[in-house]
């Protein structure tokens, strides 16, 4: 089965959700980042205990979808990554996944290095896997 997980900015969770679409219509399986009702960085919930529960939660369930994945496809729009999307490119680069990307730029030359691949449509990512 061939199978992808995205990772990506909220800033550009509309995209993002368009480019997943498109992947599935393709066949293929994919891991969404839980990022369609975003909570602000700045959230409290009831304590901090349950905050921060709550964002690791929501990381570590990313992570969870980056060992399931074949693939992890990172969404750089305007050669963006932010701090969850460097764990996440760590995480999958720990586990031997493939990394591939939109653009080839991050914002960051240490991160860059870790993209195998640019692939810059859904199409060509469902034609690789």
């Amino acid at each position: 089965m061939k199978s992808v997980v995205v990772c990506g900015s909220k800033r550009y969770k509309d995209e993002i959700a368009a480019f997943c679409a498109e992947l599935e219509k393709l066949g293929v399986l994919v891991f969404e980042p839980n990022i369609q009702e975003p909570i602000p960085e700045d959230s409290f919930f009831q304590s901090e205990h349950v905050t921060t529960t709550i964002f690791k939660g929501l990381t570590l369930e990313h992570f969870d979808w980056i060992r399931k994945a074949e693939v992890c496809y990172v969404y750089n729009k305007d050669d963006y990554a932010g701090i969850s999307v460097t764990m996440e490119m760590a995480y999958a680069n720990a586990l031997g996944k493939p990394i591939f990307a939109l653009t080839p730029k991050t914002g960051e030359p240490l991160r860059d290095t870790l993209i195998d691949k640019v692939i810059p449509s859904a199409k060509e990512l469902a034609a690789l896997l």
